[in-house]
């Protein structure tokens, strides 16, 4: 048994997904330790603005590229598909950074928690792109024991930079350009090991097309879900100023541990969910949805309760005394934890079904509750309390949004599946699961 589950693509994007976020609350708690909270409050809008274009550009890119290479027929089809995303990258990356030049002057920007946004987000952008390829292309291809080391290997250098860090003294702006430096690096690395190709990037127009056709779905749904992660903090960066939004991404940070398995789950589920609705193999979907988001939610329950029942001790772990006041916080965000694998795994069937623009239609409607909630909390005075809040409604909703949407592969909500399929189901797939040969 055990075996098998080491052996699976499963486990390794969960073993790397895991051991990664390990290494980042380890990087987060250097990070709130050797630097003021309005230091750190600017590096995590860094990280917010950044990952909020790297979501856009991969929203466009990656979800339609991995869906497409995985059902390509033949190896020369595979390499135009791959000279296209590259095309498709580049040419996103310069337009973004051009319009971000005259969008930096805006008098907004000028605000502290935006400073380290407004001179490296671009720099971050140019320098990811290959390190970005990468993982999508070993993803693409099922090499999770690739993907996992590239993703360890940059969790590891930036750790011991941070070490680093205590004894050299260095300022914020060096972190920042050493971060970015890692990931040039790696990709770099990646291409001279042949794990980076670059493909065919002659007569790609058709390629550019299907990914561009599909891409402008995946593209806004993963924008939206980007923005519906970080208007939290971009409401609470320009409402309450970067200390406050250092409290806030404390245990939101904690509580993007309970996605991992998620993460790692849904990345390995994709390609099985789109060769099942290739099958119209509908009863196989719902089969798949029941049996990992049930197996999901029972897997992710023993941290949240941990969570929300010490609260302090786990704040203070992380962040040190001057935290402290997330700890209530961290309560509120484990309310909605048991919803996120209905949510991640509604969005992956409706992409898997071909149904993106009904993915998208639910995270803008998700992303404007969510505004709406955030300033009415705030507006009333509610603060980060509220706007925590506000969240778990806006997930709850979003999850109600997605079934009606699936009605016809889901059926009834039926509660007792999500323990057949997710526990009893799980567990009797794996046992069926041949050991592959060395």
């Amino acid at each position: 048994m055990v075996r098998k589950l080491l052996y699976s693509n499963t486990s390794w994007s969960l073993i790397s997904n895991g051991l990664t976020a390990i290494l980042g609350f380890v990087n987060l708690a250097l990070i709130a330790r050797l630097f003021s909270k309005d230091e750190a409050g600017m590096w995590f809008m860094l990280l917010t603005v950044y990952t909020l274009l790297e979501m856009l550009r991969s929203g466009w890119v990656q979800t339609p590229f991995i869906r497409f290479y995985v059902s390509a027929r033949h190896e020369n089809e595979r390499r135009q598909l791959t000279g296209a995303s590259w095309q498709l990258l580049l040419f996103f990356t310069i337009a973004i950074s051009l319009l971000l030049l005259p969008a930096s002057l805006f008098k907004s920007f000028d605000q502290p928690a935006f400073k380290l946004a407004k001179h490296y987000t671009v720099v971050w952008l140019f320098c990811a792109l290959p390190f970005q390829l990468l993982q999508w292309q070993l993803q693409a291809r099922s090499q999770f024991k690739k993907l996992a080391a590239v993703k360890i290997f940059f969790a590891l250098l930036f750790s011991a930079l941070l070490l680093l860090q205590f004894r050299l003294k260095s300022g914020i702006n060096i972190i920042v350009l050493f971060y970015g430096g890692i990931q040039l690096f790696i990709g770099i690395a990646g291409m001279a090991f042949n794990w980076l190709r670059l493909g065919k990037w002659t007569n790609t127009s058709a390629e550019r097309k299907s990914l561009s056709g599909f891409g402008k779905y995946s593209m806004l749904t993963m924008i939206a879900s980007s923005l519906l992660r970080s208007s939290d903090q971009f409401i609470i960066a320009a409402w309450l100023g970067p200390s406050a939004l250092a409290l806030y991404a404390i245990p939101q940070k904690l509580v993007e541990a309970i996605e991992i398995p998620v993460r790692s789950f849904a990345s390995v589920a994709m390609p099985a969910a789109t060769a099942l609705y290739h099958k119209h193999d509908s009863q196989g979907l719902r089969k798949l949805f029941y049996r990992q988001a049930g197996f999901l939610s029972f897997l992710i329950l023993p941290l949240a309760a941990a969570f929300m029942l010490f609260p302090v001790p786990v704040v203070n772990l992380l962040g040190g005394g001057k935290y402290l006041q997330s700890a209530m916080l961290l309560r509120i965000f484990c309310c909605y934890t048991l919803l996120i694998p209905l949510d991640r795994y509604c969005g992956l069937l409706l992409d898997a079904a071909n149904r993106p623009g009904y993915n998208t239609l639910k995270v803008i409607s998700m992303l404007i509750i969510n505004v709406v909630l955030d300033i009415a909390a705030l507006s009333m005075g509610a603060g980060l309390y509220g706007v925590a809040a506000g969240s778990t409604i806006t997930f709850l909703l979003g999850v109600v949004i997605g079934w009606v949407q699936l009605k016809d592969i889901l059926c009834a909500f039926k509660p007792i599946l999500f323990w057949r399929e997710g526990i009893t189901g799980f567990w009797g797939s794996l046992k069926n699961t041949p050991i592959p040969l060395k």
